[in-house]
Protein backbone atom coordinates (compact mmCIF):
# COMPACT_ATOMS: atom_id res chain seq x y z
CA UNK A 1 0.00 0.00 0.00
CA UNK A 2 1.11 3.75 -0.49
CA UNK A 3 1.80 5.69 2.55
CA UNK A 4 3.11 9.21 1.29
CA UNK A 5 2.45 11.47 -0.92
CA UNK A 6 5.51 11.54 -2.76
CA UNK A 7 5.22 7.34 -2.65
CA UNK A 8 2.29 8.37 -4.05
CA UNK A 9 3.04 10.77 -6.27
CA UNK A 10 6.00 8.56 -7.31
CA UNK A 11 3.83 5.58 -8.16
CA UNK A 12 0.88 7.46 -10.23
CA UNK A 13 4.16 9.46 -12.45
CA UNK A 14 4.88 5.51 -13.04
CA UNK A 15 1.40 4.54 -14.22
CA UNK A 16 0.72 7.09 -16.11
CA UNK A 17 3.92 6.94 -18.06
CA UNK A 18 3.20 3.30 -18.21
CA UNK A 19 -0.14 3.42 -19.66
CA UNK A 20 -0.99 7.03 -20.91
CA UNK A 21 0.15 6.35 -24.79
CA UNK A 22 -2.13 3.34 -24.97
CA UNK A 23 -5.03 4.89 -23.13
CA UNK A 24 -4.87 7.73 -25.11
CA UNK A 25 -5.26 5.43 -28.29
CA UNK A 26 -8.40 3.51 -26.70
CA UNK A 27 -9.91 6.70 -26.10
CA UNK A 28 -8.84 9.18 -28.98
CA UNK A 29 -10.59 5.61 -31.42
CA UNK A 30 -13.56 5.84 -29.49
CA UNK A 31 -14.07 9.20 -29.85
CA UNK A 32 -14.70 9.64 -33.23
CA UNK A 33 -11.08 10.68 -33.69
CA UNK A 34 -11.57 14.10 -32.24
CA UNK A 35 -8.23 14.72 -31.06
CA UNK A 36 -9.64 17.42 -27.91
CA UNK A 37 -12.22 15.18 -26.50
CA UNK A 38 -9.47 12.09 -26.67
CA UNK A 39 -7.07 14.55 -24.23
CA UNK A 40 -9.86 15.78 -21.91
CA UNK A 41 -10.97 11.81 -21.23
CA UNK A 42 -7.62 10.97 -20.67
CA UNK A 43 -6.96 13.91 -18.72
CA UNK A 44 -9.56 12.84 -16.62
CA UNK A 45 -9.26 9.24 -16.87
CA UNK A 46 -5.52 9.97 -15.08
CA UNK A 47 -7.56 12.25 -12.65
CA UNK A 48 -9.45 9.43 -11.61
CA UNK A 49 -6.12 6.72 -11.38
CA UNK A 50 -4.30 9.46 -9.15
CA UNK A 51 -7.39 9.96 -6.80
CA UNK A 52 -8.23 6.12 -6.48
CA UNK A 53 -4.54 5.35 -6.49
CA UNK A 54 -4.82 4.62 -2.28
CA UNK A 55 -7.69 2.13 -3.01
CA UNK A 56 -5.90 -0.10 -5.88
CA UNK A 57 -5.31 -3.53 -3.86
CA UNK A 58 -3.51 -5.23 -6.40
CA UNK A 59 -6.35 -7.47 -6.91
CA UNK A 60 -5.71 -7.39 -10.85
CA UNK A 61 -3.66 -6.18 -12.86
CA UNK A 62 -2.41 -2.38 -13.17
CA UNK A 63 -3.09 -2.50 -16.64
CA UNK A 64 -6.76 -4.06 -15.89
CA UNK A 65 -7.27 -1.25 -13.49
CA UNK A 66 -6.38 1.95 -15.17
CA UNK A 67 -8.36 0.04 -18.29
CA UNK A 68 -11.46 -0.21 -16.42
CA UNK A 69 -11.30 3.41 -15.67
CA UNK A 70 -10.61 4.68 -19.03
CA UNK A 71 -13.65 2.29 -19.81
CA UNK A 72 -16.22 3.83 -17.44
CA UNK A 73 -14.90 7.56 -18.30
CA UNK A 74 -16.18 6.10 -21.89
CA UNK A 75 -19.20 4.55 -20.47
CA UNK A 76 -20.47 8.38 -19.05
CA UNK A 77 -19.17 9.62 -22.25
CA UNK A 78 -21.57 7.82 -24.23
CA UNK A 79 -24.14 8.19 -22.28
CA UNK A 80 -23.98 11.78 -22.13
CA UNK A 81 -23.72 11.51 -25.85
CA UNK A 82 -26.22 9.65 -26.55
CA UNK A 83 -28.78 11.72 -25.29
CA UNK A 84 -27.80 15.10 -26.05
CA UNK A 85 -27.02 13.97 -29.76
CA UNK A 86 -24.52 16.92 -29.59
CA UNK A 87 -21.42 15.20 -30.63
CA UNK A 88 -20.53 11.83 -33.08
CA UNK A 89 -19.16 8.86 -31.92
CA UNK A 90 -17.71 7.04 -35.19
CA UNK A 91 -15.43 4.14 -35.90
CA UNK A 92 -11.63 4.94 -37.39
CA UNK A 93 -9.19 2.07 -37.56
CA UNK A 94 -6.12 4.70 -37.29
CA UNK A 95 -4.13 2.21 -34.85
CA UNK A 96 -5.17 -0.72 -37.79
CA UNK A 97 -3.23 1.54 -40.07
CA UNK A 98 -0.11 1.84 -37.85
CA UNK A 99 -0.31 -1.93 -37.45
CA UNK A 100 -0.26 -3.23 -40.78
CA UNK A 101 2.33 -5.09 -41.66
CA UNK A 102 4.94 -3.65 -44.00
CA UNK A 103 5.23 -7.30 -45.72
CA UNK A 104 1.31 -7.62 -46.76
CA UNK A 105 0.82 -6.13 -50.76
CA UNK A 106 0.60 -2.72 -50.90
CA UNK A 107 -2.81 -2.85 -53.37
CA UNK A 108 -4.67 -4.64 -50.17
CA UNK A 109 -3.71 -1.99 -47.97
CA UNK A 110 -5.10 0.27 -50.30
CA UNK A 111 -8.28 -1.97 -50.51
CA UNK A 112 -8.20 -1.81 -47.33
CA UNK A 113 -7.99 1.65 -46.55
CA UNK A 114 -10.80 2.46 -48.86
CA UNK A 115 -13.15 0.26 -47.48
CA UNK A 116 -12.11 1.87 -43.22
CA UNK A 117 -12.89 5.18 -45.60
CA UNK A 118 -16.07 4.02 -46.71
CA UNK A 119 -17.29 2.32 -43.29
CA UNK A 120 -16.16 5.64 -41.53
CA UNK A 121 -18.30 7.18 -44.12
CA UNK A 122 -21.38 5.50 -44.18
CA UNK A 123 -21.32 5.64 -40.06
CA UNK A 124 -20.92 9.27 -39.68
CA UNK A 125 -23.82 9.86 -42.46
CA UNK A 126 -26.00 8.21 -39.53
CA UNK A 127 -28.17 9.85 -37.28
CA UNK A 128 -26.16 10.30 -34.05
CA UNK A 129 -28.02 7.04 -31.64
CA UNK A 130 -27.64 5.01 -34.85
CA UNK A 131 -23.90 6.24 -34.86
CA UNK A 132 -23.39 5.29 -30.95
CA UNK A 133 -25.21 1.88 -30.86
CA UNK A 134 -23.11 0.64 -33.82
CA UNK A 135 -20.07 1.69 -32.01
CA UNK A 136 -20.87 0.16 -28.81
CA UNK A 137 -21.87 -3.21 -30.70
CA UNK A 138 -19.12 -3.44 -32.61
CA UNK A 139 -16.60 -1.71 -31.80
CA UNK A 140 -16.93 -1.96 -28.09
CA UNK A 141 -17.82 -5.60 -28.53
CA UNK A 142 -21.03 -4.95 -26.30
CA UNK A 143 -24.34 -7.14 -25.94
CA UNK A 144 -28.16 -5.93 -25.89
CA UNK A 145 -28.16 -5.89 -21.90
CA UNK A 146 -24.99 -3.96 -21.54
CA UNK A 147 -26.08 -1.19 -24.38
CA UNK A 148 -29.67 -1.40 -22.70
CA UNK A 149 -28.32 -0.75 -19.45
CA UNK A 150 -26.12 2.21 -20.27
CA UNK A 151 -28.20 3.78 -22.37
CA UNK A 152 -31.28 3.68 -20.23
CA UNK A 153 -33.80 1.56 -22.62
CA UNK A 154 -34.65 -2.10 -22.56
CA UNK A 155 -32.94 -4.83 -24.36
CA UNK A 156 -36.38 -4.73 -26.88
CA UNK A 157 -36.05 -1.18 -27.71
CA UNK A 158 -31.77 -1.58 -28.20
CA UNK A 159 -32.58 -5.17 -30.70
CA UNK A 160 -34.95 -3.02 -32.45
CA UNK A 161 -32.67 0.11 -32.77
CA UNK A 162 -29.85 -1.98 -34.06
CA UNK A 163 -31.66 -3.73 -36.28
CA UNK A 164 -32.84 -0.25 -37.74
CA UNK A 165 -29.46 1.16 -37.43
CA UNK A 166 -27.63 -1.86 -38.99
CA UNK A 167 -30.18 -1.13 -42.24
CA UNK A 168 -29.44 2.44 -42.31
CA UNK A 169 -25.94 1.23 -42.33
CA UNK A 170 -25.73 -0.82 -44.76
CA UNK A 171 -28.53 1.81 -47.11
CA UNK A 172 -25.66 4.30 -46.30
CA UNK A 173 -22.54 1.77 -47.64
CA UNK A 174 -24.45 0.73 -50.63
CA UNK A 175 -24.74 4.36 -51.58
CA UNK A 176 -21.71 5.77 -50.88
CA UNK A 177 -19.43 2.53 -52.70
CA UNK A 178 -22.23 3.56 -55.89
CA UNK A 179 -21.21 6.95 -55.73
CA UNK A 180 -16.83 6.06 -55.51
CA UNK A 181 -17.29 3.73 -58.37
CA UNK A 182 -18.75 5.60 -60.77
Amino acid sequence: MITGKTERDKKFISVYHAHVDEVYQFVYLRTGTNKSIAEDLTQEIFLEVYKGLSRFKGLSSERTWVFRIAKNRLNDYYRKQYRSMFESVCIDDVLDDQLVDTGQDIQENQIKSFEQETVRASLSALPKHYEIVLTLKYMDERNTKEIALLLGKSPKAIESLLRRAKDAFIKSYIGIEGKRVL
